[in-house]
C-alpha cells in the first residue's frame, strides 16, 4: 500500500476519528483521512480503521482510500451483511473497484469469492471463475443467489473434484429453490448422481440429511424438512430411471445380443447357399431377386411414408410452444397415484399451449427434449368434477417419447 507522509495539518488524534465514526460524522471523516491521520499507523492498525470506515457506506471516503491504495485489503468488507444497505455497498464497491483487489493472492481470491456470493456480485465471481482462482470456495454458488447459482454452468468440468461438485449439488439441493435448481440442472445435463471419495452422491447425503439433522420448531423449519424429504425421493426416481435407460443401452450392445446377430446372420447365409446349390435356376433366381426388389422397395416406401407421421425421438430436439409431442405419464397425489391419471405406457399426443391440460402442465414441458422424464406439477380445478381430485394439487411424471417434425 502506498503511505501518505503529508504532516497533519489540523492535530488530530485517533480517538477523534473514532468517534466521528461511531457517529456517523462522514465529513470530519474525510478531513482527518485528508489530513493524513492513518498515513504513520501500522498496517494491521490501518486494516481495521478501513472496516470500520466502510460500516460508513460512503462512497466518497472509498474514492479517497482508492487514491492512497495500491490494492484494498478485502478485509476491509466484511461488514454485517444481515444489514440490506451494507450487502448493497459491498456490492457496489466490489463492482466499481474490482481492479483494487488483489487477486493474485488465492488467499485474498477466497474471502473475497465468499463476500460475492453473498452480496450478489456476478461480475466478481465471473472474474475469479475465468481466472480459476477459489475453486475451493465454488461449492457455495449452489446455494447463493439464482443469478450466482446460474454461473456452475460456466465452470469447466474439470475444475472440480467430484467431491466438490457433490458439495456444490447439496447446497442447490438444500437452498430454498431447491426443486428448480434441480430441474434447472438436471435440463442442463448436469451430472447430479457423481460419487463423492466416501462413494455417495449428493442425493445420498441428502436423504443422510433428512434423517439427521435438526431442523428447528418453527414452522418454516417443518416445511423445509418436508420440502427435503420430498425432493430426495424425486431425485431418486430420476436416478433409478436414468440407472435403468442405461441398463437398457447396454443390453443392446451387450456380447451376447451380438453373437446372435452373427448366429442370424450365419444362417441366413447358409440358407442362400443351400437354395442356389439346389438347382431352382438362374432365372428363377432372378426372378425372386426382383420381387424381394420391389417388396424392399415397397417397405421402405411404406417406411417413408409412415416417416412422415411418426414423431421424432432425437434427443438434441428441443419442446417450444405450439410443438406437438408424444408422452406418457402418471400422476400423483400425495406421492399416491391416482386412478384415471396414467396413460399406461400407450401413448399420448399433446400440443403445447392448445390449452388441453389442466393449469399450466403444458407449458412446463417447453425446453425439454425426448427421452427426458419431467415432474410437472399442477393443481386441478376446485370444480373438476371429480371429489377426490377437486383442487388438489398433483405431481405427474411425464415421459416425453418424441416430437412430431
Amino acid at each position: 500500500m502506498k503511505r501518505n507522509s503529508k504532516n497533519l495539518e489540523t492535530e488530530y488524534t485517533i480517538e477523534q476519528l473514532e468517534y466521528s465514526i461511531d457517529k456517523y460524522q462522514r465529513d470530519d471523516v474525510i478531513a482527518m483521512l485528508k489530513a493524513g491521520i492513518l498515513s504513520d499507523l501500522e498496517e494491521e492498525k490501518r486494516i481495521y480503521f478501513y472496516c470500520r470506515l466502510c460500516g460508513l457506506r460512503s462512497m466518497d471516503i472509498l474514492d479517497f482510500l482508492s487514491r492512497q491504495n495500491d490494492y484494498f485489503p478485502v478485509k476491509m468488507l466484511q461488514l454485517d451483511f444481515d444489514i440490506s444497505q451494507n450487502k448493497l455497498f459491498a456490492l457496489e464497491a466490489m463492482e466499481k473497484y474490482q481492479n483494487k483487489f488483489n487477486t493474485s493472492d488465492e488467499e485474498e481470491c477466497r474471502q473475497l469469492f465468499e463476500i460475492a456470493c453473498i452480496v450478489g456480485s456476478v461480475k466478481i465471481i465471473r472474474v475469479l471463475i475465468r481466472q480459476k482462482k477459489a475453486a475451493d470456495c465454488y461449492a457455495m454458488m449452489g446455494s447463493a443467489a439464482p443469478e450466482i447459482f446460474e454461473l456452475i454452468l460456466t465452470i469447466p468440468e474439470n475444475a472440480l473434484t467430484d467431491d466438490q461438485w457433490v458439495e456444490m449439488y447439496l447446497n442447490a439441493f438444500t437452498a430454498k429453490e431447491g426443486r428448480e435448481r434441480i430441474d434447472y440442472l438436471l435440463k442442463h445435463k448436469k451430472n447430479l448422481f457423481l460419487t463423492n471419495s466416501e462413494g455417495k452422491t449428493a442425493v445420498d447425503l441428502l436423504e443422510e440429511r433428512t434423517k439427521s439433522f435438526r431442523y428447528g420448531n418453527r414452522k418454516s423449519d417443518r416445511y423445509q424438512k418436508i420440502e427435503e424429504e420430498r425432493l430426495a425421493v424425486y431425485l431418486k426416481k430420476v436416478q433409478t430411471q436414468k440407472e435403468e435407460k442405461a441398463k437398457k443401452g447396454t443390453s443392446k450392445n451387450s456380447p451376447g445380443a451380438i453373437i446372435c446377430i452373427c448366429i442370424l446372420a450365419c444362417l441366413v447365409l447358409a440358407a442362400m447357399v443351400y437354395n442356389v446349390t439346389k438347382g431352382t435356376g438362374s432365372s428363377s433366381a432372378e426372378s425372386t431377386t426382383a420381387e424381394e426388389a420391389t417388396t424392399v422397395e415397397a417397405d421402405n416406401t411404406a417406411d417413408e411414408e409412415s416417416d412422415d407421421t411418426a414423431y421424432s425421438t432425437d434427443a438434441s430436439l428441443t419442446i417450444a410452444d405450439g410443438d406437438t409431442v408424444n408422452i406418457d405419464y402418471t400422476g400423483y397425489i400425495d406421492d399416491v397415484a391416482f386412478d384415471g391419471g396414467s396413460t399406461n405406457g400407450s401413448g399420448t399426443d399433446l400440443t403445447i399451449g392448445s390449452g388441453s391440460y389442466i393449469d399450466d402442465f403444458e407449458e412446463q414441458l417447453i425446453d425439454y427434449h425426448p427421452g427426458d422424464t419431467v415432474d410437472v406439477t399442477v393443481t386441478f380445478p376446485e370444480d373438476y368434477g371429480n371429489e377426490e381430485l377437486n383442487g388438489q394439487e398433483a405431481v405427474f411424471e411425464v415421459t416425453i417419447n418424441g416430437i412430431y417434425e
